[in-house]
């Protein structure tokens, strides 16, 4: 977890189970973690987790995301980014804040995108590993 967080920001609000599968569109107000498999949209006001058996297909927009798992789709971050060892995302994601941690063995494959202070958008790799 980054630095800075509140216990607050532990409070997982709502869980998809390994070995649940869900179609649809997603909405939460506190951090979600997803261990089954998710398709569709989601948008969530915190924290979204997808563990390491985790498998999201489609677009997301939350305020923070931390991956274990796998996402394939476009993202659309406010504040932070995790990807873990074991954590792939393919697509592309924009980033509204410069907080993007991608530990040794974690990958994007992807354009990552990142606001400036003036709204403009910067483009900072292609196919980053």
């Amino acid at each position: 977890m980054m630095k800075g967080k509140s216990s607050n920001d532990l409070i997982v609000g709502g869980m998809l189970g390994e070995g649940v599968k869900m179609e649809g569109t997603l909405n939460f107000k506190q951090t979600f973690r997803i261990d089954g498999e998710f398709q569709g949209k989601i948008l969530g006001s915190e924290r979204l987790v997808v563990g390491e058996k985790g498998i999201v297909k489609g677009e997301i927009e939350c305020n923070s995301l931390i991956c274990y798992g796998k996402i394939t789709g476009n993202i659309k971050i406010k504040q932070d980014v995790e990807i873990h060892p074991k954590g792939r995302v393919e697509g592309d994601i924009f980033l509204e804040s410069p907080l993007l941690t991608v530990l040794e063995g974690g990958s994007i494959d992807g354009t990552i995108k990142m606001a400036k202070k003036d709204n403009t958008i910067l483009s900072i790799t292609e196919k980053a590993k």
